[in-house]
């Protein structure tokens, strides 16, 4: 590391931050100062390439080199120290928070474009990570399709990392990773740093919210929306609202949010969020099957898809709200034992929904999928959840993402799956591979079930990843599930 790394860090910042000249002078400075520095740069550095760079990689590998050579830190302690050194260079949030309200006076998507690139730039959104995931689509004869990928941007924790947790103090600040808190926070071995994010504030029916950007994004311009309290997760009539003034104000993007449930919710319950971006996820595309509700420009319709999903779509927000309150209100109650469905028992509350929203030509889509965490004896991991067939692919709830037809699978798959390949075609050996990685013993039936049908490891993820989701629709596609499902609709929007 030396002084024209720094130079050069100076330049991103001046080429992709936008700063000024007088703070050119005082960041240098710091910079200096943090890599025990005497004096600045003198030559000249190549401003033309700096300026066509779209991610600071290439700027910060002295930097983690330094780091981790010279100062002995692991990959956990560089990255954080990356993270400080990145939020030293941006600008304030202040200062960030005003130019995005400028540009979105006069385009709404010209000021998300600005905080999208501005936290990719600044090594928060992991572009060149993320651009290393596998994703496809899947096609099937019968029903939808779906996308699927295979996440190799998110790191991993291995056994060393998972040791020094047990000499890492922890703390209660930030209370959680989708705190306000955590701008600016240094970060340690149990939370991640955050000096380089910036996080927008937006006002959501009188409530302050968070608009800011997923560093590990599973789709395009992957976005969180976080409620400025830390408080649990609901599913109510007033989140609702707040997701459609949303799409009001950026109808570039989707907005949705995971339920307020374990099993059939995401992973992070203590903190009210929701997750949307530029992106048209399967759902989206799928087909009417039969629309139950017309009246006043609004319609209520059955999706030709997995799980048990409905689309609202109206122009007349207030109307919009009052079908969803109705649908919402019905199926937090509903019991339908015949179809295994139990909106309370002893152990507590377990109906509840999932829901997108959409703004198409002015018209609103609300999308309601609706979900039950109950588990039995057969089904201890969720009745409505992957049933055990298909835990080799995946195990952890089905949230919103994937409920709405777009699979995150991990990183070991890739590696699974190009072995089972190689021993499907003749290439490598079954006995040698369980030698060297002992799961894929698991895959043994597997392994003899595509020989015999002359298929690859992508069409068992394919029809895996198919067969989950008709797992978790509450009302499955037959005769019994289609009547329950009618049943309801008629209590629900009488």
């Amino acid at each position: 590391m030396d002084n024209k790394n720094v130079e050069e860090l100076l330049e991103f910042a001046v080429s992709h931050f936008a700063l000024d000249e007088e703070d050119k002078v005082y960041k240098r400075n710091l910079l200096l100062r943090y890599f025990n520095l005497d004096m600045p740069f003198e030559g000249e550095v190549d401003k033309k390439a700096i300026s066509s760079l779209i991610v600071p990689d290439s700027l910060l590998e002295p930097v983690k080199s330094y780091l981790m050579d010279e100062l002995k830190k692991d990959e956990i302690d560089a990255e954080l120290e990356i993270s400080y050194i990145m939020g030293l260079l941006l600008p304030e949030p202040s200062s960030v928070n005003r130019r995005f309200f400028e540009l979105y006076e006069s385009s709404p998507k010209a000021a998300s474009d600005y905080l999208y690139n501005l936290s990719i730039a600044s090594y928060y959104v992991m572009k060149t990570k993320i651009d290393k995931n596998l994703l496809w689509n899947a096609s099937f004869k019968d029903g939808a399709s779906l996308d699927i990928s295979i996440n190799l941007s998110k790191p991993e924790k291995n056994n060393k990392d998972i040791a020094k947790l047990l000499t890492t103090k922890s703390t209660s600040y930030p209370k959680c990773l989708l705190c306000h808190e955590n701008l600016g926070f240094a970060g340690n071995r149990t939370k991640a740093g955050r000096v380089n994010i910036r996080m927008i504030p937006l006002n959501l029916e009188g409530e302050r919210w968070y608009l800011q950007y997923s560093p590990y994004g599973y789709f395009n311009e992957h976005l969180i929306l976080l409620s400025e309290e830390h408080k649990k997760m609901e599913m109510n009539i007033s989140n609702l609202s707040k997701q459609l003034a949303f799409v009001d104000m950026f109808p570039h993007y989707f907005i949705g949010s995971n339920s307020d449930l374990p099993i059939v919710g995401g992973s992070i319950l203590n903190h009210e969020h929701f997750q949307g971006g530029d992106y048209l996820m399967p759902i989206m595309k799928a087909k009417d099957k039969e629309v139950v509700y017309s009246k006043d420009e609004l319609s209520v319709s059955i999706l030709d898809f997995y799980l048990t999903a409905l689309l609202v779509k109206g122009k007349d927000k207030k109307k919009v709200l009052e079908v969803a309150e109705k649908i919402l209100t019905s199926w937090r109650k509903y019991d339908d034992p015949a179809n295994d469905i139990i909106s309370h028992d002893e152990s507590g509350e377990h109906s509840t929904c999932t829901t997108i929203v959409r703004k198409v030509d002015g018209v609103y889509n609300l999308y309601i999928l609706l979900r039950n965490n109950r588990t039995s004896e057969v089904y201890p991991d969720g009745i409505f959840h992957a049933h055990p067939e298909y835990h080799l692919i995946k195990k952890e709830g089905i949230g919103l993402i994937e409920a709405a037809g777009l699979f995150i699978l991990p990183p070991r798959l890739k590696r699974e799956m190009e072995t089972v390949d190689a021993i499907v075609k003749g290439e490598a050996s079954y006995e040698k591979e369980v030698v060297e990685h002992e799961d894929i013993a698991l895959f043994k039936d597997v392994i003899a079930y595509l020989k015999e049908n002359h298929l690859s490891m992508k069409d068992y993820i394919n029809s895996t990843c198919q067969g989950i989701l008709r797992n978790v629709a509450v009302f499955k596609d037959d005769e019994k599930g289609r009547n329950g499902l009618h049943n309801f609709l008629k209590e629900a929007l009488r």
